[in-house]
């Protein structure tokens, strides 16, 4: 199988999950063979965590507030 085959393999699979390609910087005169940005589960988890903690200190501050 060539590289091309496997990279859109990849992309394939990946999509199933929701990541997708990063697109490419028309600008940018640089290539890239290709990117990958993912969380993995224990990381969202914990951005979910801390983000529901920043929300609950922003009520109870405008709580305070009023």
């Amino acid at each position: 199988m060539s590289i091309a085959k496997h990279v859109h393999s990849l992309q394939k699979h990946l999509a199933q999950f929701g990541l997708y390609p990063v697109p490419e910087d028309a600008e940018n005169e640089t290539s890239a063979v290709f990117r990958i940005c993912f969380l993995n589960k224990y990381e969202i988890e914990r951005w979910r965590e801390l983000r529901s903690e920043e929300e609950g200190g922003r009520q109870q501050k405008d709580k305070d507030q009023s």
